[in-house]
């Protein structure tokens, strides 16, 4: 697991890294939250701590920042400080800045198990046969499941069901190698899913769609094309903003 610490107290923070990296923790820290930013556009840690006071900014401020980026929603956050912000994402926790050092590793380390346990979870026929997992896509989006599987290194086949379209995206060790969707592969099919996956999960008057992972071995798709060379985090990155540009499009042209 791989936490990223912000913190303007130089000592404070390395206390924290000892901490966490005794507990079995990757630690980061920063000081500065516009670096933090910059890193978080390249790699997301499980989960993030921020105290009180940064050097350009507040942890509250800070905290705003992270929520306002949607590619970071399933990225726990856990802030020093005697306040929190006025909605609180359920992921979330604010502690005392006084707060002992094995307390704050204890409440991070419960943060990411909450949030497997969320993302595995996700109905109550949640866990398949296989050890797979299945769900509804109203409950959390297809782009925050694809990051899911991807930080969990899993390997198998993604099966999403859209009304009548059905979807296939296959992973490699967390690596989406692999799609197929209404009649187009590779990136295009993985950028024209999502588009359709996150239309349907805003209009309340469809269903979101369903979907199905199912582990399988390497053996398992050994003859099945690689149509995706990018890493997953540099696609939906990547995807995630051709589907802003477009939704600003659409906007624009309304």
């Amino acid at each position: 697991m791989k936490v990223l610490i912000l913190t303007a107290q130089t000592e404070h923070g390395k206390a924290l890294r000892e901490s966490f990296a005794l507990s079995g923790f990757e630690v980061q820290v920063e000081s500065s939250a516009l670096y933090a930013m910059t890193l978080l556009e390249r790699s997301r840690p499980d989960i993030i701590v921020s105290n009180e006071m940064l050097s350009e900014m507040s942890g509250l401020d800070f905290y705003e920042l992270v929520r306002a980026d949607h590619h970071l929603a399933m990225v726990p956050f856990l802030l020093l400080a005697p306040r929190g912000p006025a909605e609180l994402g359920d992921l979330d926790r604010i502690l005392p800045p006084d707060t002992l050092n094995p307390e704050i590793v204890r409440t991070a380390y419960r943060l990411v198990l909450e949030l497997t346990r969320k993302t595995v979870e996700l109905s109550p026929e949640g866990v398949t046969p296989k050890g797979g997992i299945q769900g509804k896509l109203a409950e959390i989006s297809l782009f925050e499941l694809a990051q899911w599987l991807a930080r969990s290194a899993k390997t198998g086949r993604l099966i999403v069901q859209m009304g009548l379209e059905e979807g296939s995206w296959l992973f490699s060790s967390g690596q989406l190698i692999h799609a197929e969707y209404a009649n187009r592969s590779g990136e295009d099919a993985v950028l024209n899913l999502l588009i359709q996956a996150e239309a349907k999960r805003h209009n309340p008057d469809k269903s979101g769609g369903y979907f199905l992972f199912e582990p399988l071995s390497e053996a398992d798709f050994f003859l099945e094309p690689i149509t995706i060379r990018k890493s997953t985090d540099q696609l939906l990155l990547s995807l995630a903003v051709q589907m802003d540009h477009q939704q600003r499009g659409d906007a624009h042209r309304a």
